[in-house]
């Protein structure tokens, strides 16, 4: 699982403040013990070694209580004086842990004689049990406060860059689409200029193609007038059949021309521009209008069309849906040799399925690139393409599907995130 920036910096934090804290109650630690063996241990051998040199005359065994050590001289055979806690202690210092009392003990043979010092260090274990627990409370408070300021640091270092990310996330809300807020001249400030200039350069290009499109729709519209007059007036005139039927092709054809042009145009557009401007039309009609249109091909490939109509959808954009259903139905009848081709219409989607070879998924994905004809490579594919975009613009979702590989069903979803999983088989 990645994690996220604040995620990250936040566990980078919170590691140095555990290491830190580790790393200084160890200190701490290592002082103590180095306290208790430099100045405890050597005091008390020196104390020892006077106390040999003071005693040295003295030929008894000796037993010297003091304010809190005891001074013992035996001879090597006979410890019956010393505690048995402390006998058969080799030579050299020693530290005895009994179960209410804590001794240091050191141990000095020489001559004959055993020299033993017995200091109470009792008072001295539970200072230093104390402080081992004090340090351990310490570095679980250090701890505990540390990831409450690894938060709040994190959402302290992070906040310019949320911002700018909320802010970039809302450009389409924006008017003028720029980033608004002041940010420091920093990594922060620099990121948002760059979105700022990256924001102006779409602006300009979409602001072109809008004004492309524009002109271009503007410019044919004129000589598709034209076309559309001397139509209308060839149409009044006394013609052959030949040529009136070259005129209905034409007419047919402008026809067709006309409604790419708009369709164009309004793909141009962002879909808050279109509203109060774009149509709508009973789904039903539109399909049956186009079934009409596409069935003398249809009856020369003697294929038949049909229109299942199993709940009323909501009524479509026009110009969007009759390319959509254009482009599905050419598609359809271009891969399919015999059978037929049924448009269904439900409430929440629009399907177009064939009896054709079917698409593998490979070609599935391969057919909605742009400028790809699986039908005829020498050919320009913008079909689906266009479908996808209007889609897109729609919010609306194609999904391309092939059962048993045995023809193709090509839906449409009118909303993209409340997909039928039924309708998918």
């Amino acid at each position: 699982m990645r994690l996220t920036i604040k995620s990250r910096l936040q566990l980078a934090l919170n590691l140095v403040i555990v290491s830190m804290s580790t790393l200084a109650a160890a200190g701490m630690l290592l002082l103590v013990s180095w306290f208790e063996d430099t100045l405890f241990y050597n005091h008390l051998q020196s104390d020892l070694t006077d106390l040999i040199s003071h005693h040295q005359g003295i030929t008894e065994p000796l037993v010297l209580p003091m304010t809190d050590t005891v001074y013992y001289k035996l001879p090597k055979n006979d410890q019956s004086l010393l505690p048995e806690a402390f006998r058969d202690y080799p030579q050299g210092a020693h530290e005895i842990l009994l179960p209410n009392k804590a001794y240091n003990l050191f141990v000095h043979n020489e001559s004959g004689w055993k020299h033993v010092l017995v200091q109470d260090q009792s008072e001295f274990e539970r200072y230093e049990l104390l402080v081992f627990i004090g340090v351990s409370l310490g570095v679980l408070l250090i701890w505990m406060l540390g990831f409450g300021l690894s938060r709040h640091l994190s959402r302290q270092i992070l906040q310019p860059i949320s911002q700018l990310a909320s802010e970039v996330a809302s450009l389409p809300q924006q008017t003028g689409n720029r980033l608004e807020r002041h940010y420091p001249n920093d990594e922060t400030g620099q990121l948002a200029r760059s979105f700022d200039h990256y924001v102006l350069q779409v602006n300009e290009l979409l602001l072109r193609e809008q004004q492309f499109a524009a002109n271009a729709s503007h410019e044919l519209r004129t000589p598709m007038m034209v076309i559309r007059g001397a139509l209308d007036m060839l149409a009044e005139s006394e013609v052959p059949p030949a040529i009136a039927r070259q005129l209905q092709r034409v007419d047919g054809a402008l026809g067709q021309m006309q409604q790419q042009t708009e369709l164009f145009l309004q793909l141009s557009r962002t879909p808050d521009s279109l509203s109060g401007n774009n149509e709508l039309s009973p789904l039903a009609e539109l399909a049956a209008a186009q079934l009409a249109h596409w069935q003398p091909l249809a009856d020369n490939q003697g294929l038949q069309l049909t229109l299942e109509v199993i709940e009323q959808a909501p009524p479509q954009p026009a110009n969007m849906m009759v390319a959509v259903l254009n482009n599905l139905l050419r598609n359809a009848i271009q891969h399919t040799a015999s059978g037929g081709i049924t448009v269904t219409i439900t409430a929440h989607y629009l399907r177009v399925s064939d009896t054709g070879s079917g698409m593998s998924d490979e070609l599935q994905i391969k057919a909605r690139e742009r400028g790809v004809n699986v039908a005829n490579p020498a050919g320009y594919g913008l079909g689906l393409a266009i479908i996808e975009r209007i889609c897109e613009h729609q919010g609306w979702r194609l999904i391309l599907s092939s059962p048993q590989h045995s023809g193709t069903q090509a839906t449409i979803y009118f909303a993209a995130n409340e997909i039928d999983d039924k309708a998918l088989s």
